[in-house]
């Protein structure tokens, strides 16, 4: 039998059998979307960077990787070209379907990886509400991607400065994955344009305005974009990535152990 390469889609069912027999147990399960990133970059980002985030990763914590879902909560930007989302019910009974067949197929480590920012409470919630159909034993999480990052780590790609959507550190990474994918002649900076004289933390001012609100991105940037991607290299994007691989291997692994001692009595 040929050795396996952690992804799901390209393996035979021989193969998904020897990993479990061996006592592989965990399936990464990368979430993003289908929505605008800007006149520059491609629909597809959320979802193709935690794609390549899980390859990146999956050795490392010996896990397979699952196709991506790149349908999902995108709702905030209806209106552009291309935007596809779905509602917050579909969504979840998706991730609760997937989840369990995933589980049923003997996998008890279920890790969605999201690379969207509105994913991550629906996916949460998804699997709260489904735990007592789960083999015993099982656990399944969600997390951004970006949680695993600290701040002083991903200031440059991510954050207040850096910018949120479309920005830098989206756009490097597209340009080093799938440089064909950006068009970089289109490149132009979008910021949201919040009151100067409020006390709260910009940046959450305006998260927490625009989340309930669809088409809301139409309204706090004309660009699509929240940042600056004009300074975006490939290889800007891959030491952004090297990052990311690397504190998601730690975040992973941290939470399997804090699991593992909070829990032990759900594991004995």
């Amino acid at each position: 039998m040929k050795p396996h390469n952690y992804e799901l889609a390209l393996m035979t069912t021989l193969q998904v059998e020897d990993y479990l027999k061996k006592g592989g147990t965990m399936v990464l399960v990368p979430v993003g979307s289908t929505e605008q990133h800007g006149p520059y970059g491609p629909l597809g980002t959320d979802h193709l960077i935690a794609q390549e985030v899980c390859r990146r990763v999956a050795p490392e914590l010996n896990a397979l990787v699952a196709p991506p879902i790149p349908y999902a909560l995108s709702i905030l930007h209806r209106g552009r070209p291309g935007v596809v989302y779905v509602k917050m019910d579909s969504f979840m009974k998706y991730v609760q379907d997937v989840a369990l067949a995933l589980n049923e197929s003997g996998f008890r480590r279920i890790v969605f990886v999201n690379g969207h920012y509105d994913n991550g409470p629906g996916v949460t919630f998804a699997l709260r509400s489904i735990y007592d159909r789960f083999t015993p034993g099982t656990f399944a999480f969600c997390f951004n991607y970006w949680d695993a990052l600290k701040w002083d780590e991903v200031g440059t790609y991510l954050g207040p400065e850096a910018g949120l959507h479309a920005n830098i550190g989206e756009t490097a990474v597209m340009m080093r994955i799938n440089p064909d994918s950006v068009d970089m002649t289109e490149a132009v900076a979008g910021w949201p344009a919040p009151p100067e004289d409020i006390e709260t933390d910009k940046m959450v001012a305006i998260i927490t305005t625009v989340m309930p609100l669809p088409s809301s991105m139409a309204y706090i940037s004309p660009t699509g974009g929240w940042g600056d991607p004009r300074e975006a290299t490939p290889d800007k994007g891959e030491e952004y990535l090297q990052m990311i691989t690397k504190a998601v291997v730690r975040f992973i692994r941290d939470i399997e152990k804090t699991y593992q001692k909070m829990y032990s009595q759900l594991n004995a």
